[in-house]
């Protein structure tokens, strides 16, 4: 059985005349039951993005580092193959 979450916030905010239009023909676009249900699911959808970049971000971190990794190992058979030079010698 779900349970549903009580929703008593109110969030309220003022629109022009030509916004609100816009918003109303927009609603009327994508069959929306109401003004209000439109932007509550709009503004969700925005929430569980930015959640979910965080993640989004590290995995990108995660393949940067993999492929720097890859990069190295793929370098070490090169230099194995390099003629050895000389260690340089500190001068004292």
């Amino acid at each position: 059985m779900a349970i549903i979450k009580r929703r008593d916030r109110f969030v309220l905010f003022r629109l022009s005349k030509d916004e609100y239009e816009a918003l109303r023909a927009l609603c009327e676009q994508r069959d929306a039951a109401s003004i209000s249900s439109f932007a509550r699911s709009e503004i969700l959808k925005v929430l569980e993005q930015n959640n979910s970049s965080g993640v989004s971000e590290q995995l990108s971190s995660l393949q940067q580092s993999v492929q720097r990794i890859i990069q190295i190992l793929e370098e070490i058979p090169e230099r194995a193959t390099r003629p050895s030079q000389s260690p340089r010698r500190l001068r004292s």
